[in-house]
C-alpha cells in the first residue's frame, strides 16, 4: 500500500520534469528568421528629415500632445493633437505652427491640421515609410489626396 504513493509521485515529478526539457523553436533553427521579400520599387529610402524636423519643432510647445508629419518632394502634411484645453484655440494655433514651420521648412508648400482623421491617415503613411511598403511615387499621390482631403472639409 505504501509503494502506490510513491510511484505516484515519482511517476508526476518524471512528467514534470519531462515536459519543462523541451528546446526551444528559435534555438533549432539557429536565429535564422525568413526574409520579407519587397519590390525593388519599394526598398528604396523616403527621405523625412524634413518631416522629422517640424515634429521636433512642434513638439516643443506646451500646447501640443502629438504630431505625426510626413513629407513628399514638395509637400509636408502635419497632424497636431493639441492638450484637452487648446481645443478651443485650434485655428489660432495651427496658423502659428504653420507660420512657424514655413519658416523653419525648406519645402514650399507646408499644411498644418487637427483633425483626428487627417492624424490617423499620417500614422498610416508613416507606418508603410517605415515598414518600406511605399513608393515616392505612391507616397507623393496619398499626400495629395490628404491634402484634397483637408481642403474638402474646411
Amino acid at each position: 500500500m505504501k509503494k502506490t504513493p510513491f510511484l505516484f509521485i515519482i511517476s508526476f515529478l518524471y512528467f514534470l520534469l519531462s515536459g519543462c526539457g523541451q528546446v526551444e523553436p528559435d534555438t533549432i533553427n539557429n536565429g535564422i528568421r525568413p526574409v520579407k521579400m519587397s519590390t525593388s520599387e519599394s526598398q528604396q529610402t523616403i527621405d523625412q528629415d524634413e518631416a522629422n524636423k517640424a515634429k521636433n519643432i512642434l513638439l516643443k510647445k506646451d500646447q501640443v500632445k502629438l504630431v505625426r508629419s510626413v513629407q513628399s518632394k514638395d509637400l509636408l502634411i502635419a497632424a497636431v493633437e493639441l492638450e484637452h484645453w487648446n481645443t478651443f484655440k485650434s485655428k489660432i494655433l495651427t496658423k502659428e505652427m504653420k507660420k512657424t514651420l514655413e519658416k523653419e521648412i525648406n519645402i514650399k508648400n507646408v499644411e498644418v491640421t487637427t483633425d483626428h482623421k487627417i492624424f490617423i491617415e499620417l500614422e498610416k503613411l508613416e507606418e508603410k515609410i517605415i515598414n518600406h511598403d511605399i513608393s515616392k511615387k505612391k507616397l507623393d499621390k496619398e499626400l495629395q489626396q490628404i491634402n484634397q482631403l483637408m481642403k474638402e472639409q474646411t
